[in-house]
């Protein structure tokens, strides 16, 4: 009788293991899924939103590079091009102050990609405030997020924006 009490115990067990350790493994890959899952197009994105996405990560990209000190692998991507032409969630919202500040943001980015490396931290600030200016106009919502782009600059150095 204590024997077969045993094997049910250990079966128990193992079965229990089993599922504990199955529901842990999928909700990894889950994990791993949702962070990439704001550059995949859902079908209430609409063309800027998703590119928007895409904009905040490769920016989020270039943080990382210049609190590093390492400007080997910036580059600027064909898409940016598109901020002017993507379809907005609500294209009537598109005014004409959108274009010239896509400008300005699009121009920021290339002089932050060829300011002199001392000079690189001060031109990333200013293309994220280039970023928090925009969405001053037409979408709140993601300032708080753009604002922890920026990086910290020395004292005498300064252009972020409260």
């Amino acid at each position: 009788m204590v024997s077969l009490l045993n094997k049910k115990f250990i079966l128990f067990t193992a079965l229990l293991a089993g599922a504990l350790f199955y529901s842990c493994s999928s909700e990894s890959k889950n994990a791993v899924n949702e962070k990439d899952a704001d550059l995949h197009k859902r079908p209430e994105m609409s063309e800027l939103a998703l590119l928007m996405r895409r904009m905040d990560k490769l920016t989020a990209q270039w943080k990382k590079s210049v609190e590093a000190g390492d400007y080997s692998s910036i580059e600027v991507p064909e898409w940016l091009n598109q901020l002017h032409t993507a379809e907005a969630t609500d294209p009537e919202e598109i005014t004409e102050v959108f274009h010239p500040m896509a400008t300005a943001w699009i121009e920021s980015v290339k002089n932050f990609k060829e300011a002199p490396e001392a000079e690189k931290p001060a031109a990333f600030n200013t293309l994220v405030s280039n970023c928090v200016n925009c969405h001053q106009q037409f979408c709140q919502g993601p300032i708080p997020r753009i604002k922890k782009l920026y990086v910290d600059l020395p004292e005498h150095v300064s252009t972020r924006r409260n």
